[in-house]
């Protein structure tokens, strides 16, 4: 490590603090104190994810060794085992790692196969100097001291040709969340006191949460406001460590990547779509402001494209098949181009962006105005009426990439 003695220093103090508080309410628990059923149906959630979201199959499982670092309870790992990979979990919460073991016992098909370790990334030293075929970290890295540091480390543990697959909270998705714990710390100073502020002035995010993810709403409390370390990187940051570490980006959920790419499997030399870093923040601006689905909002964005579709449908399909017979009326095409020119200027896909963030700024701003006059139920009644700021999703907060290391 290249950790200074005083950077070190708070490291681990800081791993200590996240260690308390995760201990006091441990916050992977998911399926462990349930049934059957509810784990099955949380692991064909999770074939889901891998297969279409991190374009990542099951299959790519089989017969690989994997290390996953921050492994929690388990439960994030154990459907991997039994995709086909031997696991090694690493994670410093013994009671965390009590019921991960518990977790493999009950569920995987053979749990012999598979070791752990009870240690923190930073202390995580085998002498076997053995490489694995998948590095998991899902969670785990905001709640360090030194995230980067973090990311370099497990990266190490990567063979050639093997894959890292990395999820935490991004930066903008998280900001949301940043101004409810602002709320939250100027009105409660225990976890009990921030648990009890928490409900009355997020409740509705909590109960959210709760749907979407089947854990306790103590548990979603703790991880959302209590833990203190919640340093959120951007996905330029999370781009530039893959690079320092020798790695490539495959894929990311969700997509931070635009459209406008165009090069061809024949183009050479092969352009790096990541590496355009300035375009990252405009996939990051609408996770900031994530209220409603996407089916809902880009729903509204493609009818404003209906002409544009209908024109360029137009156009493209009256030089189709051209061969030796056809014949082009220049008049005609020349009114189809123009036809096309005029509906792509009417399509404004960011406009609704610009519109919201108008919006949601403004509301922002008010709501720090509200908090720092200290009642707090003025501040319930402000956030009972904005328009966007802390409705719906309150931001995309998780993010997970996929990255290659190539072989040498």
């Amino acid at each position: 490590m290249t950790l200074s003695e005083n950077a070190l220093s708070v490291v681990k103090k800081t791993e200590a603090e996240t260690l308390a508080t995760f201990q006091e309410e441990i916050p992977s628990i998911y399926f462990s104190h349930k049934g059957k059923e509810d784990y099955e149906t949380y692991v064909q959630r999770a074939e889901v994810i891998y297969r279409n979201d991190f374009k990542f199959p099951p299959k790519m499982f089989d017969g690989a060794e994997l290390i996953d670092f921050g492994a929690g309870t388990g439960e994030n790992t154990v459907y991997l085992a039994n995709w086909g990979a031997r696991c090694t979990l690493v994670e410093m919460n013994h009671l965390a790692q009590k019921i991960s073991k518990d977790v493999f016992a009950k569920y995987a098909k053979r749990p012999n196969e598979h070791t752990f370790h009870l240690s923190s990334i930073f202390d995580y030293a085998p002498n076997d100097g053995k490489l694995y075929d998948i590095v998991h970290c899902r969670g785990v890295l905001s709640h360090t001291a030194a995230k980067e540091e973090a990311f370099r480390k497990i990266s190490t543990f990567l063979k050639p040709g093997g894959f890292l697959i990395f999820g935490d909270p991004n930066k903008a998705g998280g900001f949301q969340n940043m101004l409810q714990r602002f709320a939250v710390y100027s009105f409660a100073n225990t976890p009990d006191e921030m648990v009890d502020v928490s409900e009355q002035l997020f409740k509705e995010d909590i109960d959210r949460s709760e749907r979407a993810i089947p854990r306790t709403r103590r548990a979603i409390i703790f991880d959302r406001w209590v833990i203190q370390s919640q340093d959120d990187p951007s996905v330029a940051e999370v781009a530039s460590w893959v690079k320092g570490a020798g790695l490539q980006l495959y894929s990311s959920f969700p997509n931070v990547l635009l459209p406008q790419m165009g090069d061809s499997i024949h183009h050479q030399p092969k352009f790096d779509p990541f590496s355009a870093s300035n375009l990252f923040p405009l996939a990051e601006l609408t996770w900031m402001m994530q209220t409603e689905s996407d089916s809902a909002f880009l729903g509204a964005i493609d009818a404003s494209a209906s002409a544009f579709a209908t024109a360029f449908t137009d156009i493209s399909s009256y030089v189709q098949n051209l061969n030796s017979k056809s014949a082009l009326d220049t008049q005609k095409f020349k009114q189809l181009s123009q036809q096309l020119v005029a509906s792509v200027n009417a399509v404004r896909p960011f406009q609704p962006l610009r519109d919201k963030l108008a919006v949601f700024a403004a509301e922002s701003c008010a709501f720090l105005e509200v908090v720092k006059a200290g009642d707090l139920a003025a501040v319930r009644r402000f956030i009972e009426g904005t328009q966007y700021l802390f409705k719906g999703a309150c931001g995309v907060r998780h993010v997970d990439f996929v990255a290659y290391k190539p072989l040498a």
